[in-house]
């Protein structure tokens, strides 16, 4: 598998850094993009699983870092609908890249699972979406971890903003919360075949919150993985 680093300037302000996984020859007759989670990076090591055994069937898989994530340094442009215009913008960058290969897929973990469902009209429906331990109800996944990993909510709301993340500490405004609130799809109904990958024992996005997501949306096939946290 040969691994690849470049940056995609989608408009005046934002260069998007990306990680292109391509077979040893070279040959690529289809593609998958990789959505990674919230404070994650595109070097999450699930990505890089799914990279190493698609690339062995002249699939290129192509992931990239959200604002403020991984090596990213663009941490004030960090939005929701900032995440949301890369996703796009990475969907434009593939199809110039390889105009004669198929998105045949998304891979999308926790967070990147709520911006793929937000942006599933936008993806072709012969594209194969697998979401992994995906936040469907992110408002709630956010709010438990600004109170595991923060100061709480209340400080949160009153200071407005909190540090959050591991090798890269993000801090995230409070208009971020109010955006996810706004934008929750938990409740929504998709008229759409996915697979869904879920723990038994996620302390994060919780078992309950996805059987209830799945109850609505019965084209989606899960899978659970006893034992498995987030």
């Amino acid at each position: 598998m040969k691994k690849e680093y470049i940056g995609y300037q989608y408009d005046h302000i934002r260069n998007v850094n990306l990680r292109i996984c391509t077979p040893d020859d070279g040959a690529v007759s289809r593609y998958v993009i990789a959505l990674h989670g919230f404070v994650g990076s595109m070097e999450s090591t699930a990505i890089t699983a799914l990279a190493e055994q698609l690339t062995l069937h002249h699939t290129a898989v192509i992931t990239f870092n959200y604002p403020g994530h991984g090596n990213d340094t663009q941490d004030a442009l960090f939005s929701f609908s900032r995440c949301q215009a890369d996703f796009r913008g990475v969907i434009r960058f593939a199809q110039e890249l390889y105009p004669e290969a198929e998105w045949c897929g998304v891979f999308a973990t926790s967070f990147g699972g709520f911006l793929t469902l937000h942006a599933l009209d936008e993806i072709p429906h012969h594209v194969r979406i697998v979401l992994r331990a995906p936040a469907v109800n992110m408002p709630q996944v956010f709010a438990r971890i600004v109170e595991n990993e923060g100061e709480g909510m209340a400080a949160y709301e009153k200071t407005g903003s909190v540090l959050l993340g591991y090798d890269h500490k993000l801090r995230v405004p409070y208009s971020f919360w109010q955006e996810l609130c706004e934008q929750d799809v938990f409740m929504r109904r998709f008229d759409r075949e996915m697979l869904l990958i879920h723990g038994s024992r996620d302390d994060i996005v919780l078992p309950a919150d996805t059987a209830a997501f799945c109850g609505r949306n019965t084209k989606i096939m899960k899978t659970v993985i006893e034992g498995a946290d987030h």
